[in-house]
């Protein structure tokens, strides 16, 4: 398309430099919402250096960026600064090594390999519950979030390396470090170079240095043992268009990378979809009705969750609220055309699911919690109207495996537990790397009758 005949996009005023930067300081959330109402869903927030910087928040733009023309966008430099933690994983290649690097790792994510892990899922929330028994006997509020986070990590740990949390402390507590520093770096405009030492580089490089010595005790071990864990597969995938497998480096960066994705996204999203749940007693009651009309008194398994579609439509909706991955980035490697607006090479683009997710004439009264949006057919729904997993080709590979563990664990809790908000709870998000609650999100459950 010559870019020559698009025009210019709307936009606040911006200060030169990088003024691009600015715009979305303080609350981003907030300021999305409002720069979509002003300015439509292409605008142009102004320069970073040398380049321009935009926001998408209208399905065609998405559209355009992720799938139509996908071939002429790479990663954004936020994405890329992701490299110092995940090095080459697949989630920062691109071209011919990111097409090579996913059909190695796609059997991983195999629906019949998710499968298999259905009653770990259904185990591990069934050892979460009896932990909160005390808690729940007392009547005491519990931070859903914190619990998410340690069932999800559980998860992950156990899928990822055939290990649990106390086992890899000491990975588990380095990752931590590196994501909130991660988070602490979006926020920073000006960055000192790399030569100047510092208390935190020096914090992180002990951090990654755990993160390497660890892995690589992992791959030696599994090397030597196949326990059918993600890790295990991983070592002995080969590439059947040739190039053989990962090297031990590779495999570090893509275990990294599936570790963020693993836990971190889905803890996040069980969080939001469980307190909106709790806040909400008629639509608890009407997924006590489907859990109890489905299940008969059985745990959940996979065939079961086509026939539990309110279960699903609960998560659906809590990742159109408060979606765990909430902003995109891109940058144009050539001239392109966007919404008929001239986009440069080297643009910027920030691609905002939250954006898009509370559009109101896709979404009408888009703050509201109104999880029967998901009951009808999806294909009459614009597929980049939802993305909380991405779209178009680089959509997220782990999509199953998350949406697999989503369900059965909330399935689980709508079957033992009867759920409300603790008094003066308030369900609101703040943008980190991903999308977390501003504040605890505290719960009060009762074990149904």
């Amino acid at each position: 398309m010559d870019a020559t005949f698009g025009s210019r996009a709307p936009g606040p005023r911006a200060l030169p430099v990088l003024g691009g930067m600015l715009q979305l300081r303080g609350d981003p959330l907030a300021k999305i919402l409002e720069l979509r109402a002003r300015h439509g869903g292409v605008v142009y927030l102004g320069p970073a250096g040398p380049r321009e910087v935009f926001l998408l928040t209208e399905p065609i733009a998405i559209r355009r960026a992720l799938l139509d023309n996908h071939t002429n966008y790479k990663k954004g430099l936020a994405a890329q600064r992701l490299r110092a933690v995940l090095g080459e994983g697949s989630l920062l290649l691109e071209g011919t090594a990111w097409r090579k690097r996913r059909r190695l790792i796609q059997p991983a994510f195999h629906k019949q390999k998710i499968a298999t892990l259905a009653s770990e899922f259904v185990e591990h929330t069934d050892a979460m519950l009896e932990r909160w028994r005390p808690a729940m006997d007392r009547g005491a509020a519990l931070d859903v979030r914190d619990e998410m986070l340690r069932l999800t990590m559980q998860l992950t740990l156990r899928n990822m390396f055939g290990s649990g949390a106390e086992e890899l402390r000491s990975l588990v507590d380095a990752w931590q470090f590196l994501y909130d520093e991660l988070s602490r770096g979006r926020q920073r405009i000006v960055r000192l170079p790399a030569w100047i030492p510092s208390r935190r580089r020096d914090q992180t490089s002990a951090a990654m240095a755990t993160v390497q010595r660890v892995l690589g005790g992992l791959i030696r071990e599994r090397t030597e043992h196949d326990d059918g864990s993600v890790l295990a597969m991983l070592l002995r995938a080969r590439d059947d268009e040739g190039g053989g497998g990962l090297t031990d480096q590779e495999l570090r960066d893509e275990v990294m990378t599936i570790f963020v994705g693993g836990y971190e996204t889905s803890s996040n999203a069980l969080a939001f979809a469980t307190a909106l749940l709790a806040a909400h007693p008629e639509v608890g009651a009407r997924h006590h009705e489907e859990i109890d009309r489905v299940l008969q008194q059985r745990a959940p398994q996979v065939s079961d969750l086509a026939n539990l579609p309110y279960n699903r439509a609960i998560l659906e909706e809590g990742m159109r609220l408060y979606p765990p991955s909430w902003m995109i980035t891109r940058e144009a490697l050539a001239d392109d055309v966007i919404g008929g607006f001239r986009i440069p090479r080297g643009a910027q683009l920030l691609i905002s699911s939250y954006g898009v997710h509370h559009a109101p004439e896709l979404w009408p009264s888009p703050s509201q919690f109104r999880p029967e949006r998901f009951l009808g057919d999806p294909a009459t729904r614009d597929r980049f109207a939802y993305l909380p997993f991405g779209g178009g080709p680089r959509v997220c590979l782990g999509e199953q495996y998350a949406l697999t563990e989503m369900q059965l664990i909330l399935a689980r809790l709508g079957q033992k537990l009867s759920l409300r908000l603790a008094p003066g709870c308030r369900i609101a998000a703040r943008a980190h790397v991903g999308l977390r609650p501003r504040d605890p999100l505290r719960i009060i459950a009762t074990t149904r009758s």
